[in-house]
């Protein structure tokens, strides 16, 4: 009789189902990190129906991601408990969503295991459609429906070639299983070109690379605040994992190209990413063009160690491979912990858009200290982790440039052009924080409206204080994240001998960090005892015949970034909207800036409808006879046959 009464309530049915799945999720991270720091490695065989004896098993590479994976949705399921209830409470029907966000978390975990292309072909659809049905809750919306469905287009685009990346390893090995390709001596070059394409491609579309971003920006902000950290933390990182994995499999022997094309597109997505960032007024849709960006951070360390493996050198491969792998962990950890307060706040203030907040400091302090983490360290700077494999990531860029690549004549130019727009990138994203930061939680609360009580839900403080520490804790003790990605590391290095000293030598940030943070605790302890003693003293403010200070009188979103988005704004697409002001009594003006995707606008949107446009070219053959479509089953019956026979 329980049971039934849990599943018939939602307010029960909630925390319920989430608490199983959290239980699951730790016993999950138990064997992870066991494993890692143990045997990593294992293999077996299943036997399923329809598809016969397929390989599992797991290597350094699965364990890590998965151990990301595990981590990333134990948070999510564990802020979700608080989060729905306001759903609930408005009436949304939640246990459809239940089920599919169990559905997604364990379809990207089976993923990982997968060592046969049909398995791992399946669970990436079960991924991609839980995830879809995981986007709409509120479907009722169109803005909702618009995000799921640019999900779902991106997804299959994705999956459709990767059906062609898989059938032709399959014609080419005879077999379906990742170890025979690994084993696989017989390439030529233009097997390899088609195979890096389409697998790259694939991949691409599901991280999000430019100009492959655009279901990011309109998914993230019409999904929940933990499903938007899912897609953000983990689910792009299948993407990563793929291409991480095709790097396992395909050889390095004459495939530098691909590694000087990756290294291109991961540049370009870091800067585009964080510049159309910094042109948003949507917290969530700020948010999910970082994840562009963060995509292209991982994709030029994954860039260089690619070059060095190509190039022979184990050292260089190391420092490259062990920038992307731990920049991967971290920014699951840092967006895990945006996404949670950006939830947050858009739960208090009823909306998303960031020019309409202000001040949320004072209502909502544990989500501002948890924010204002998670921004430090997504700009990369001391002493969080986003610093530490942006630092490997430099340095990967300053060593193949200075003394790798001397009998190359361009390659040096190329990594120091990449090590300057990795620097560009990080001055956006500081700028782009500041702002957000600044708007949403100092100053004064432009809604007008007072400080409610209510505003904090104390079931999301051990996630976001959580992920907060190991925020810092990975940039103050960087060397307990690396001894978790060693396994995977080597693996990626080609080599089990690989020169992991460059990696591992990071323990001196621990000594200057700790230092660091030490003067600032005595700093503020010396500020705290002189203000006990002395007291505060408290003057009123020279304000210019103005009695108080008002929101109107703060910087606004577009006004501070205002000089910074028009360097962009060939490529931002950016319209103002205002009038000047005129006569000596002026009437009330407003100024508004809207940043616009060029290449969602301009390239996939004028794509679409140009097929639209062809396709209405074909109508004709709908006459609406039912004598006509039977005709066109037996043409095409006739031609599959005769496919398959000259096949």
């Amino acid at each position: 009789m329980v049971l039934p009464a849990v599943v018939r309530d939602a307010r029960r049915l909630n925390p319920a189902v989430h608490l199983l799945n959290a239980f699951a999720l730790g016993l999950g991270l138990v064997f992870s990190v066991s494993a890692l720091l143990g045997n990593p490695s294992w293999e077996a065989s299943l036997t399923l129906p329809f598809a016969g004896a397929v390989r599992v098993g797991f290597d350094g590479l699965t364990l890590f991601f998965l151990f990301t994976f595990q981590l990333l949705s134990l948070a999510a399921s564990v802020y979700a408990i608080g989060y729905l209830k306001a759903y609930i409470a408005h009436g949304v029907g939640i246990r459809a969503h239940l089920s599919f966000f169990t559905l997604l978390m364990l379809s990207m975990q089976l993923l990982l295991v997968a060592r046969n292309a049909l398995l791992f072909l399946i669970l990436w659809e079960c991924m991609a459609v839980s995830a879809y049905f995981c986007i709409v809750l509120e479907k009722e919306k169109p803005e909702v429906r618009r995000g799921g469905f640019w999900y779902l287009m991106a997804t299959h685009a994705s999956v459709l070639l990767l059906y062609v990346f898989f059938v032709v390893l399959r014609e080419t090995t005879g077999s379906w299983d990742f170890g025979a390709w690994a084993r696989f001596a017989g390439w030529n070059p233009g097997l390899l070109a088609i195979l890096f394409t389409t697998g790259f491609l694939g991949f691409a579309i599901k991280a999000g690379f430019m100009p492959f971003h655009a279901w990011l920006p309109n998914a993230h902000p019409a999904a929940p605040a933990h499903v938007s950290s899912l897609l953000s933390a983990i689910n792009i990182k299948a993407g990563i994992y793929g291409i991480a994995r095709m790097l396992l499999i395909l050889p390095a022997e004459n495939a530098a190209a691909f590694g000087w094309v990756l290294l291109a597109v991961s540049v370009v997505s870091a800067i585009g990413g964080v510049w159309y960032a910094l042109a948003q007024h949507d917290i969530k849709k700020l948010l999910a063009y970082h994840s562009v960006e963060n995509i292209g951070i991982i994709g030029i360390g994954l860039a260089v160690g690619w070059l060095g493996r190509c190039a022979g050198l184990p050292g260089l491969a190391a420092l490259g491979f062990a920038g992307a792998l731990l920049h991967t962990l971290n920014h699951a950890l840092f967006k895990g912990l945006l996404f949670f307060g950006a939830g947050n706040v858009a739960l208090y203030a009823r909306t998303g858009n960031i020019e309409k907040m202000g001040g949320l400091m004072r209502a909502l302090p544990i989500t501002g200290i948890g924010f204002l983490i998670g921004a430090v360290s997504i700009c990369g700077l001391p002493p969080f982790n986003g610093f530490i494999s942006e630092f490997l990531i430099y340095k990967s860029l300053f060593q193949g440039g200075l003394s790798m690549f001397q009998d190359d004549r361009y390659a040096p130019l190329i990594l120091l052009v990449s090590a300057v727009g990795l620097a560009f990138m990080g001055g956006l994203a500081v700028a782009c924080f500041t702002k957000l930061y600044g708007v949403v939680f100092l100053g004064e609360n432009r809604s007008g409206e007072a400080v409610r009580p209510d505003g904090e839900k104390a079931s999301s403080f051990p996630v976001l204080l959580g992920l907060a520490a190991l925020c810092a804790w990975i940039g103050l003790v960087p060397g307990s994240a690396l001894k978790l990605l060693l396994p995977a590391l080597g693996e990626m290095c080609g080599t089990s001998n690989a020169p992991l000293d460059a990696v591992t030598s990071l323990g001196g940030f621990t000594s200057v960090f700790g230092l660091l943070l030490g003067m600032v605790l005595l700093t503020l302890l010396v500020r705290a005892l002189a203000q006990r003693k002395y007291g505060v003293r408290v003057r009123e403010t020279w304000c210019c015949g103005y009695d108080r200070v008002t929101a109107r009188m703060q910087y606004t979103a577009s006004s501070f970034a205002e000089e910074l988005v028009k360097l962009g704004r060939p490529m931002l697409g950016l319209k103002l909207a205002w009038k000047p002001l005129q006569r000596i009594a002026p009437e009330p003006r407003s100024f508004e800036s809207h940043g616009y995707d060029q290449m969602e606008e301009g390239l996939w949107l004028n794509l679409n409808r140009a097929i639209g446009r062809a396709l209405t070219l074909l109508r004709w053959i709908q006459s609406g006879n039912i004598r006509h479509y039977v005709l066109y089953v037996f043409v095409a019956l006739i031609v599959y046959l005769a496919a398959a026979f000259l096949w």
